[in-house]
């Protein structure tokens, strides 16, 4: 069917299909209709030429390589691949207020002004979600990213409710059905499945058409508009406080992973100077954990300044800190530093434990959970009260299937809500036929072809779905078809099919796309989550849930060294789980998934548990699954690229509430990989980490140190007085921004004396320019997963440092005392260039050449 790029109408009536050519005389509009020469010319006021979607040659360049790579990739595919075809095929006309155009032509469309932000929410609410349920009815298109245990359904529902209550028809979608039936199961839960349709393949709709349900009796959801606006005051009340109630419930679940991440530095640190004796010093009673950080910054800068503490200084030490003890002014520098060190630790642990009561008592007080169903209940009774009144106890008439099509705008208001896939929604009702929004679910496992076929059917869109869970699978045949189309065509690389799902495609293509990340997670044990938080979303996420005492969250498994692995399948691994991890963890009984990279390793995993309630699948079919106890089974004998895709592992990780088990085979490995980082996370939270001649660093104490240093040195927060450092700590702060270094963080100033462990291998002259405290690293960049040393950077000022002051000499001597140890350092000087370059391809070496 032939494409029309503009729509010719002479007295209000569609003439385009008749219509050869066009072209304007004056103020006339000359048309020579087809199969006839004649030209017939009319006045303006009785010719309308209409825009669509594909009137500009980049929109019209495009959809005709989308409609050829849908032609393409229904060589391998099934039923829905051969719809995908013949949807491409059926268009005709794309109206140019269709959100498609947007997508095809590269730009934003307007805000939508008219809309009203809803704050109603009938199946609940949390703070991101609210921002992403208001962005959605301000914008035409907008973004919603969807972390695992974020609530992506319970946003989905809130926008429905919301569009239904304006009278807006919605489409919901995904790649499969899956993702909608949860949506309609959620609907039906409340009561108020009757307003949506599962559509989409012929197999949908003969089920629907089969299974039509009557509207239930609402009327007992009746409410006087008296009634309605009392409710509605109270909805709105109950909203505001909530919200308030909402920061705290952020804050207290931010606090709670916060002291348990002091708590397991703590006793890290305790372990690391466990040789060390402290002496007990009087504070000021109820000293804070700012003021003994300020006391330590104080002592550096006089030490740093060879001052002695004199009389004044004590006494100022005395009214500010209460230190009464003379005897503390006879330690060493380092040692005074220490006692601060040690005092820090449990005074922030208390400052936390006191700000959490404060706040679990406030919300108690408040009564959260039941003012949360409370108004959950008031907007769901606003909810019905409004379609019990729009339905108006009608009975409605059932359809048939050709009628879907046929009766299209009646349809839709007896359903407003339609589900299917996106490569069917189009055949759900007339071509002609535009909701009013779409909502594309998991748009991440969504194509480019068959997400513009779900765009084309709608004036605005939510995009929803998470680029850190695994994409669309596009096979090695496909890829070849489709980058031999791409290539033919002379696009952006984000309308590359075999590269780009629908969802990373818009986020690079738009930019600015209004998005919302959803961040409070309700899933898995924090440990479990933790890792994907630090290691994925750049510690983004806020974990809301509780710790539990009844499983060690985080275990890894390793088999004996060898070869175990063949043709993808491991029967060592296998064995391990059956023999080892099932009795030693006491697995029976328990609601257990175990995941695996391979379909030869699952093959083998169902035949051994066939006839128990272990669910066992890789981990693209898990994805969107959960199990309380999740066993992953990595198959390999030296970790490939297809296991550690980040991607893959992200979602094996979060599919595991209370316990995650992890088997890799025994072989040593100095490979840096996503695996090592997740063993090394478990490794550090289980206290078995293996022993170095470096310490782990202590980058809770650091940050909270140089906090404070910052504000007393400069009170401008910078981190350094030296500008040169302030551009390095910017520059390596922006190069760590790269989603490849997003594992490693970086800490000014590091005292040599905590890096290294013991001074065995130095002679006395290193020694005691090593332990000295104010012996530094200007930056140290550091493995923020198992808190792991791996490059220090020096920035050299050119005066300073040039080769023959006492400062060069201190330079040497700390390059070969790193060098002892194998610790790498990068020296940048003010007076040379690319720093970022050079920091970089450092980093790339280091994470080559060995495991941090």
């Amino acid at each position: 069917m032939a494409l029309k790029r503009k729509l010719i109408y002479i007295d209000e009536k569609d003439v385009t299909d008749k219509i050869e050519k066009y072209s304007y005389k004056g103020d006339r509009c000359v048309i020579v209709f087809k199969n006839n020469s004649q030209e017939f010319s009319y006045g303006k006021n009785k010719v309308k030429i209409v825009k669509t979607a594909l009137s500009g040659d980049k929109a019209f360049v495009l959809f005709k390589y989308l409609k050829e790579i849908a032609g393409a990739i229904r060589l391998t595919k099934e039923e829905s691949e051969s719809i995908l075809s013949k949807n491409y095929d059926s268009i005709s006309e794309i109206p140019e207020d269709c959100i498609l155009s947007s997508f095809l032509n590269g730009t934003l469309p307007p805000s939508n002004n008219n809309s009203v932000n809803p704050d109603f929410f009938p199946f609940g609410f949390n703070l991101s979600q609210r921002n992403a349920v208001n962005t959605a009815f301000s914008n035409n298109l907008s973004v919603i990213e969807g972390p695992p245990g974020t609530g992506k359904t319970q946003t989905i529902l809130n926008i429905i409710a919301n569009a239904v209550l304006n009278g807006q028809s919605v489409a919901v979608v995904s790649s499969n059905n899956s993702a909608t039936k949860n949506v309609y199961e959620k609907l039906e839960k409340n009561g108020i499945e009757f307003i949506a349709a599962l559509l989409g393949n012929s197999q949908n709709k003969q089920e629907f058409i089969a299974t039509q349900k009557e509207i239930p009796d609402l009327s007992k959801f009746n409410l006087t508009n008296i009634q309605k606006t009392e409710i509605k005051e109270k909805a709105s009340t109950l909203v505001t406080q909530l919200s308030e109630n909402l920061d705290k419930k952020n804050e207290l679940a931010t606090l709670k992973l916060q002291i348990d991440n002091f708590k397991t530095e703590y006793a890290h640190f305790k372990e690391t100077h466990k040789a060390k004796t402290k002496k007990n010093v009087e504070f000021k009673k109820n000293i804070t954990s700012e003021k003994i950080l300020e006391l330590w910054v104080s002592l550096e800068i006089v030490g740093k300044n060879q001052k002695k503490i004199n009389f004044i200084k004590r006494f100022i030490y005395r009214l500010k800190y209460g230190i009464r003890d003379k005897a503390f002014y006879t330690n060493t520098l380092d040692k005074m530093i220490f006692i601060c060190q040690s005092k820090y630790y449990p005074t922030k642990i208390r400052e936390l434990s006191n700000r959490i009561e404060f706040l679990e008592h406030s919300l108690k007080n408040f009564a959260f959970d039941s003012k949360m169903k409370e108004y959950t209940e008031i907007s769901m009774q606003l909810l019905k009260a409004e379609l019990s009144k729009r339905y108006n106890q009608q009975k409605r008439e059932p359809y048939t299937i050709s009628e879907l099509r046929s009766k299209s705008s009646e349809f839709i208001k007896d359903y407003p809500v339609i589900m299917s896939t996106t490569f069917s929604i189009r055949q759900s009702l007339s071509d002609k036929f535009l909701y009013d929004y779409v909502i594309i679910d998991e748009a991440s496992q969504v194509d480019l072809a068959t997400g513009a076929l779900a765009l084309s059917c709608a004036k605005r869109a939510v995009i929803v779905g998470d680029t850190k869970q695994l994409p669309n699978v596009v096979t090695k045949e496909i890829k070849i078809e489709t980058d031999t189309i791409f290539n033919s065509y002379k696009l952006k690389k984000q309308y590359c099919y075999s590269n780009y799902s629908l969802l990373s495609s818009i986020l690079e293509l738009l930019p600015t796309v209004p998005k919302t990340l959803l961040k409070e997670h309700y899933r898995c044990h924090p440990k479990i989550i933790e890792f994907c938080n630090k290691k994925f979303y750049d510690n983004q996420l806020i974990v809301h849930t509780e710790y539990t005492t009844k499983r060690q969250p985080l275990i890894v498994y390793k088999t004996p060294q060898g070869n175990h692995a063949r043709e993808l399948m491991n029967q060592r691994q296998i064995d391990i789980i059956k023999e080892e991890i099932m009795p030693n963890e006491k697995l029976e009984n328990v609601d257990l998934g175990i995941v695996t990279p391979y379909r030869n390793q699952t093959n083998a995993l169902q035949t051994t548990f066939h006839g128990t309630s272990i669910k066992a699948d890789t981990v693209d079919k898990f994805q969107g699954r959960e199990n309380d106890v999740i066993i992953l089974s990595t198959v390999d004998n030296v970790i490939s690229d297809f296991t550690d895709n980040p991607n893959r592992l992200n979602v094996a990780v979060s599919r595991a509430i209370e316990q995650l088990i992890l088997v890799v085979n025994g072989n040593e490995s100095e490979n840096d990989n996503n695996i090592s980082d997740l063993i090394k996370f478990i490794e550090y939270n289980n206290f078995s980490i293996v022993q170095s001649e470096l310490n782990s660093i202590f980058d809770l104490l650091y940050k909270g140190y140089e906090e404070e240093r910052a504000k007393i040195i400069r009170k401008t927060g910078k981190v350094s007085e030296f500008d040169s450092e302030n551009l390095m700590f910017g520059l390596i702060k922006e190069v760590l921004a790269d989603e490849k270094f997003l594992k490693y963080d970086v800490i000014p100033h590091f005292p040599i004396n905590q890096l290294i462990k013991d001074f065995s291998k130095l002679d006395e002259q290193e020694t005691k320019f090593a332990s000295n405290p104010l012996t530094h690293l200007d930056f140290l960049i550091y493995n923020k997963l198992g808190k792991i040393p791996i490059l220090g950077i020096e920035v050299d000022g050119f005066e300073f440092h040039k080769l023959g002051t006492q400062q060069s000499r201190r330079d040497k001597m700390k390059d070969g005392i790193l060098d002892k140890y194998n610790f790498p350092i990068l020296r940048f000087n003010t007076n040379e260039s690319n720093e970022k370059e050079k920091l970089k391809n450092k980093l790339n070496e280091l994470k080559s050449a060995k495991c941090i």
